[in-house]
């Protein structure tokens, strides 16, 4: 009777073909090895807790830098924005009324200067008059003994000039400095309430800002993988609204089958090559190693035998032209 094969030599022989077979098709000769794309999902969450106004996307789609995705709004954040637009309204038209109540005031001083001269200028032509008449009457009537008396009579006259116009003029300094007081005062309150404005207004702007930020926007080029939620939603904080997937891949994974290769480090440069579309590449950097593992199974031989490889994690810019998922050689 003929004796059958052993399965175990004969699992052990068909492993040692395969794993040839791989060694030889991509390896031999060369310090090359097979690997995958990849690129890493982007949820897209809301800051605060909002209302969803509108979805723009949908899955599947692709969408561009700048694309809208979702608008949101937060009934807190507008009542904060009403809030700080009124508080500026308000302090700002405190301002134009103490501008024009300072006005006022400075009318009626610059009014008293007036009364004040004018009366000063009323009592010194009275005092001319007197001075011209006791002239006119002593070149008339008055001896030449009597002369200096009247002289006497024009001079204090004379004085009585001099001192209201010196009382007037302090009169109207006390005025002045009673403006210039006013003016202070003015532009001390004037200060306060415009730091105030614009400690309102700077927090203004912000809240502005976030609220323009609820609305979401693409930062860049990819495809929706998911949209989490619907128009007229309430949503908590921190909520996921959409997962985005880059267009072109963020980073592989190679493998290295069996001791070959094994100088690689971290760091290293390296040339992916999608490896059915020889036109499509891209410059990589070494930034890790993993364990040995089965291979993906985009890399497997349409066998039953599995074949195994050390991980070697790769960082890749991220303007490229490979497609994510893609089988790559790394050269």
């Amino acid at each position: 009777m003929k004796k059958r094969p052993n399965s175990f030599y004969i699992f052990v022989a068909v492993l040692f073909v395969s794993l040839l077979t791989i060694n030889n098709r991509y390896f031999k000769g060369s310090s090359s090895f097979l690997g995958v794309t990849y690129s890493k999902n982007y949820k897209i969450n809301a800051e605060k807790s909002a209302v969803i106004d509108g979805v723009y996307v949908v899955p599947g789609q692709t969408i561009q830098p700048g694309d809208l995705l979702v608008t949101l709004s937060s009934q807190e954040l507008t009542l904060e924005i009403q809030k700080l637009e009124k508080e500026v309204e308000l302090l700002t038209s405190e301002k134009l009324e103490k501008q024009k109540l300072l006005e006022s005031e400075i009318q009626l001083l610059e009014s008293e200067k007036r009364i004040i001269r004018n009366d000063i200028e009323s009592e010194v032509s009275l005092i001319k008059n007197r001075i011209n008449l006791n002239r006119s009457l002593t070149n008339e009537i008055l001896s030449e003994q009597n002369s200096s008396i009247s002289q006497d009579s024009l001079t204090t006259l004379e004085l009585q000039i001099r001192s209201i116009r010196a009382k007037g003029l302090l009169e109207i300094e006390a005025v002045n400095i009673k403006e210039q007081d006013l003016r202070q005062d003015h532009e001390f309150d004037q200060s306060q309430i415009q730091a105030r404005i614009d400690l309102a207004q700077q927090e203004l702007d912000w809240k502005l800002e976030e609220d323009e930020r609820l609305n979401k926007y693409a930062t860049f080029a990819g495809v929706v993988e998911n949209v989490y939620v619907k128009e007229g939603e309430q949503i908590e904080a921190f909520t996921s609204v959409v997962s985005v997937n880059p267009l072109h891949p963020t980073s592989a994974v190679g493998y290295l089958v069996g001791k070959k290769d094994r100088d690689k480090s971290l760091g290293e440069t390296v040339t992916i090559q999608a490896l059915e579309h020889n036109e499509l590449f891209a410059t990589g950097r070494i930034i890790g190693f993993g364990s040995v593992v089965e291979l993906p199974e985009i890399l497997q031989k349409s066998t039953s035998v599995k074949a195994f490889g050390l991980e070697v994690f790769i960082e890749i810019p991220d303007q490229n032209g490979l497609p994510v998922g893609e089988k790559i050689i790394i050269k």
